[in-house]
């Protein structure tokens, strides 16, 4: 599958955000756009603080997502702008790496993805000096609002309570990854 990776990220015990398997919001810039987001506000809102940053207008600004059912309201407003999209079919913390990559091929990513993905790809991101904030959101928030979704979310929410991490609270990258003594590791994965 293309953009496979295998990755290993490794911190000082307690230093990485000890996150429940759900989903997470995630919005990653490289150095140059660091301190431009802000994951309380609206996408259209970062997309355009993101562009200012960069100094590139709306129409030259590149995001790469995934091509998801629960994206395409994000895919549908970022298009509206003027915005660039790449929709990935999965590989979310790849596209966090090419995001901050020097040259890189991304300005900015937003996807709701796995949590556990959310914080090595926080460890990526902070070892190449990029930025990044994070959002646990619960079953219903992902897939929709819906009798057989709710009992998960319950259940979620429940989890995240007795490990002591919020739901609905904005992680930065410094809360996500505590401390510079991080290592992390990804090698592509090919057939």
């Amino acid at each position: 599958q293309s953009n496979a990776l295998a990755v290993m990220a490794f911190a000082p015990r307690d230093s990485l955000l000890h996150a429940p398997d759900m989903y997470m919001k995630k919005l990653v810039v490289n150095r140059l756009a660091a301190g431009a987001i802000d994951l309380s506000l609206p996408l259209a809102d970062n997309l355009r603080n993101v562009a200012r940053a960069l100094g590139k207008p709306l129409d030259k600004l590149r995001m790469v997502t995934l091509d998801k059912p629960r994206l395409s309201a994000a895919i549908e407003e970022a298009t509206q702008l003027g915005v660039k999209v790449f929709a990935l079919p999965d590989g979310d913390v790849a596209a966090s790496v090419l995001t901050c990559w020097q040259d890189n091929p991304y300005d900015v990513m937003y996807t709701i993805g796995g949590a556990p993905e959310g914080v090595i790809s926080a460890c990526a991101v902070k070892a190449l000096g990029g930025d990044m904030q994070a959002e646990l959101i619960d079953f219903c928030q992902a897939k929709g609002d819906y009798t057989e979704n709710r009992q998960i979310a319950e259940q979620e929410r429940k989890r995240c309570k007795a490990m002591g991490v919020d739901v609905n609270r904005v992680y930065s990258l410094d809360e996500l990854v505590r401390g510079n003594d991080i290592l992390f590791s990804a090698t592509g994965v090919t057939g």
